[in-house]
């Protein structure tokens, strides 16, 4: 088969505010009087603590779960850290190899699971999430585990790959064979992978009986059920400081994904750019400093986050409509919230 996301649309028409932006003392004064906080209730939870996808990684699970589902999850994820990262030996970075020389590769079942997924993502987003730029990553300086000041890439390098065009639209999939036909496509699964990750670990858990757990990868949060009486209670980051903006609650299972330029950066050409890289333009993502998704499909809600950040202020609330992604909180350069209808009504003031 063939991967064949549609091209992006010229323009993304703006859609009616479900709510209008607000300021943040706006937005937890509304939430407040729509929920009450919940007890704490967290203090019986296992916790299992490691370091994956270059971030922290937290398990909070009923004790009543065995040691070995535990570590079965632990093993799980780490296998795909592993295998999945891009710049480093794994099956992602072979394939890349594969595709940057023009010949069929053979991958792996969860590898062409996760193309097929980035690609139909690729077609919903409107091209705004595509995990076919990682040359235009690396030429940033993104790709390392730390990150340096420098210079800014030239012109001359952005060019061959932006009229490139790269796109998962290029990559023929037959069975666990992949061949590519345009050299400068390489993935990046970096705004996909955490998401796919966190649905596995549900689904593993649920298949052992779990009814209750919360994961954190990295920020990347996905919950179900609730530590006894209440839902869990989770906080959305400030990106101006150390604690949160606000706490939100979970409903089922779901997760509830932050993609911010304030998180991974560096100074390019004397000037401040976010790792988040609109792959139209080939250059970092102005405007929103943060963007939170709330999703059934932690996958979508990852894809999503960086999407509609990509959007920009303007343009996001019309792809999260296309998106289907009605719970969205827009965080502004100038500090204001700009929740969904949905989301508004689902904030709490942390305590």
């Amino acid at each position: 088969m063939q991967l064949t996301p549609t091209p992006r649309a010229a323009t993304l028409t703006d859609l009616t505010a479900a709510a209008p932006a607000c300021t943040r003392r706006q937005v937890l004064r509304h939430a407040a009087a729509l929920l009450a906080w919940p007890a704490a209730g967290h203090s019986a939870l296992t916790t299992v603590d490691d370091h994956l996808f270059g971030s922290p990684v937290r398990l909070l699970l009923p004790p009543a779960v065995s040691r070995g589902v535990r570590e079965q999850v632990l093993a799980g994820l780490t296998q795909r850290h592993r295998r999945w990262n891009a710049w480093k030996p794994g099956d992602v970075s072979a394939l890349n190899g594969a595709l940057r020389e023009g010949r069929v590769a053979r991958t792996t079942p969860a590898v062409a699971a996760l193309l097929r997924g980035a690609a139909r993502l690729e077609r919903l987003s409107l091209g705004h999430f595509n995990a076919g730029i990682g040359a235009l990553v690396g030429a940033w300086g993104f790709h390392a585990d730390r990150l340096v000041h420098g210079a800014a890439p030239a012109a001359s390098q952005l060019q061959p790959l932006l009229q490139a065009r790269p796109s998962l639209v290029e990559l023929e999939l037959r069975g666990l064979d992949v061949r590519g036909h345009n050299p400068q496509l390489q993935l990046d699964f970096g705004a996909y992978a955490k998401g796919v990750a966190l649905d596995w670990a549900l689904d593993t858990l649920q298949q052992q009986g779990v009814t209750s757990a919360l994961i954190d990868l990295g920020g990347n949060l996905a919950a179900m059920g609730q530590p006894g009486e209440r839902p869990w209670q989770v906080g959305i980051r400030d990106p101006w400081g150390d604690g949160v903006l606000t706490g939100l609650l979970t409903q089922g299972r779901e997760a509830v994904v932050t993609s911010g330029s304030y998180e991974r950066w560096r100074v390019a050409g004397g000037e401040r750019v976010t790792h988040i890289l609109d792959p139209l333009t080939g250059r970092p993502a102005p405007g929103l400093v943060s963007l939170t998704v709330v999703h059934a499909d932690a996958g979508l809600a990852d894809a999503a986050a960086t999407a509609l950040l990509v959007a920009g202020p303007a343009r996001w609330r019309a792809l999260a409509a296309h998106m289907r992604c009605d719970t969205v909180l827009a965080v502004h350069a100038d500090g204001r919230l700009e929740p969904t209808a949905a989301m508004a009504a689902r904030l709490v003031p942390m305590r």
